[in-house]
Parts: C-alpha cells; structure tokens; sequence
C-alpha cells in the first residue's frame, strides 16, 4: 500500500515571510501539527511543526507580558524558525518505507510532492499507526468471524 492511500491532502500552508503570529492561527484554529512553508512558485521549501513554534517563543517566555509575546510573533517570520530541507517522499513510497524513513530520520512526518517539487499531502506517524491499528482490528474481527 502506497502512502497516497493514507495521506492527508486538505494541508494549510504558509509562505516564508508570513509571520509566526499567522502560524499560531494555523495551529490554534486547524489542530495542524505540522505547517509546510512553500515558495512563491508552490514548492515546499521548509516545514514548522508545533515543537518549533513553541521553542522559538522561549527568548520571550520569561517576559511574562502578552504584549511583548504578540510583539514577537508580529515581528519574527516563518523562514527563521522553520525547517529545511525538508525530507520530501513521492506519493508512490509505501507505508512501510515510510514508516523506515520516519523512524530512521527521527521525525514525525513526512512531506509528499510531485516530480516539481509541489505539495500534494503529509503523512505522520499517526497516518501510519492508524493503518496499523485498522489492519489489525480487521484481521482479529475475521479471525472472530472464523
């Protein structure tokens, strides 16, 4: 089974001169875990996931004012926190290698794109884990029905 299969498609994005304040919204408002950072031409260029939001507030954490919190994040852009490159799969990869790649790299998902470059979807862990638990919830309701 290819990763086509269980991405998600329906992704928000961001461009690299948004504001950290615009990401926040994203993160409040869609429960995203992860934002991908596209160029001017539609290609991912960097992602930001929650855990970089967050630690990218710690300089300011200790001020306390949420004046000074808004401040940042109106003031700071998205390509300072974000990460590049971005580890980038096709859609034809199957879940398995996806699974390898995200345990191999240490990340919690991966970015699929076409042959340019261009944002087709996100897979993360839970994509995988959620596969993992239907297939056996299926086989153990089969073996049941047996």
């Amino acid at each position: 089974m290819s990763i086509a299969s269980i991405m998600s498609k329906k992704v928000l994005v961001t461009q690299e001169d948004a504001t950290l304040a615009s990401v926040r919204n994203i993160f409040t408002q869609a429960k995203f875990q992860h934002v991908p950072v596209l160029n001017t031409m539609h290609q991912v260029v960097g992602i930001v996931s929650v855990k970089d939001f967050y630690k990218s507030f710690a300089p300011v954490m200790d001020s306390g004012s949420e004046k000074t919190t808004e401040l940042f994040a109106q003031g700071r852009k998205v390509r300072s926190i974000m990460t590049t490159p971005v580890v980038t799969v096709r859609p034809d990869l199957s879940v398995i290698q996806a699974a390898a790649l995200l345990v191999e790299k240490n990340i919690s998902c991966l970015v699929v794109v076409d042959d340019s470059s261009r944002l087709l979807g996100i897979v993360s862990w839970k994509d995988v884990l959620k596969l993992i638990v239907q297939r056996h919830r299926a086989k153990r309701q089969q073996e049941e029905e047996e």
